[in-house]
């Protein structure tokens, strides 16, 4: 008979964290360090610090990071041999679909693998999303665009980790992606209603109800041509990118705000007046493609076979 240990190890061995890759660190680095200044900047700190062209030596430094995590990591695939030839070749609807895409799931990687391993409840993560969108509205109704526009890039990013992290620890469920969907397009909402009363007085009002239209109906048309049994999935401006382009787009308007001084000229209203005019064109031209592309397909059914 064979002996009991003596001590036994009442709880599981901890799984050991996966290594953080090269450009992982890289991204989060430059991320963090344009979040610390930009903050202190917002809060009224160092103004004069930032704008300089300290600053603008910093926003050079930030790019140049961004730029070496995306080469390294897509040389990386390309060096394994992950992404297949057929894929490389194939034109691209979706603008972040691809590499662009691949790197920020590698670069929010460490945070979901946490996630997992303390198996974090979904749910709870889709309200965190939800509360970023909320605290999102708010910042822009009180002008601090910089912060706001980093608030939209974490609800976009825990938006992306609760359906992964659902199917890695088997919890995935209708209730939970209905519960997701409903929580996206309130928290798109109060993001476009912030907007809305942050330029209330300026002629991008109009616009952004545009964009606040074709947003909702890009989710829309997808969700009822899946009612009818057809998948619709085409299309440029899709939520990711709806949410990069808003998210980015303050963000950098509020640092060409802070380089004024440097520049010589506030380009910060002007970039956001773009990036909201591109994004209510681009998301209502997805939308009519999505209808056109779904009506066609319904004709197909009615059409006898051959």
């Amino acid at each position: 008979m064979a002996r009991k240990p003596l001590f036994r190890r009442r709880y599981p061995k901890k799984e050991a964290p996966q290594p953080v890759s090269l450009p992982t660190s890289i991204a989060w680095s430059t991320i963090a360090a344009l979040i610390l200044l930009g903050t202190i900047q917002e809060l009224g700190r160092f103004r004069s610090a930032l704008d300089t062209r300290f600053g603008l030596t910093f926003i050079g430094v930030f790019l140049a990071g961004t730029i070496i995590s995306i080469s390294l990591f897509v040389s990386g695939r390309r060096r394994d041999g992950i992404v297949p030839p057929e894929k490389q070749s194939r034109m691209q609807e979706r603008i972040l679909d691809g590499d662009i895409e691949a790197w920020w799931i590698s670069v929010i990687s460490p945070l979901e693998n946490f996630l997992v391993r303390k198996r974090f409840n979904p749910d709870h993560i889709t309200l965190l999303s939800f509360g970023f969108n909320a605290a999102g509205c708010l910042l822009f109704c009180v002008g601090w665009v910089f912060m706001a526009g980093w608030a939209v890039i974490f609800a976009g990013t825990l938006d992306v980790l609760d359906g992964r992290i659902a199917r890695k620890i088997g919890t995935a469920s209708k209730r939970g992606a209905f519960f997701d969907s409903m929580l996206d397009r309130y928290g798109e909402i109060l993001i476009f209603l912030g907007l809305a009363v942050h330029l209330r007085g300026s002629i991008l009002f109009p616009v952004i109800l545009l964009g606040l239209a074709g947003s909702l109906m890009v989710s829309y048309t997808r969700a009822r041509a899946e009612g009818l049994g057809v998948t619709c999935r085409v299309g440029m401006m899709q939520r990711p990118e709806r949410i990069v382009l808003l998210g980015f787009g303050a963000i950098f308007s509020s640092v060409l705000y802070m380089l004024r001084g440097t520049l010589g000229v506030d380009a910060g209203p002007y970039l956001m007046g773009f990036v909201l005019v591109l994004l209510a064109i681009l998301a209502n031209h997805t939308a009519f493609s999505r209808m056109i592309y779904v009506m066609r397909e319904l004709k197909k059914d009615k059409e006898p076979p051959p």
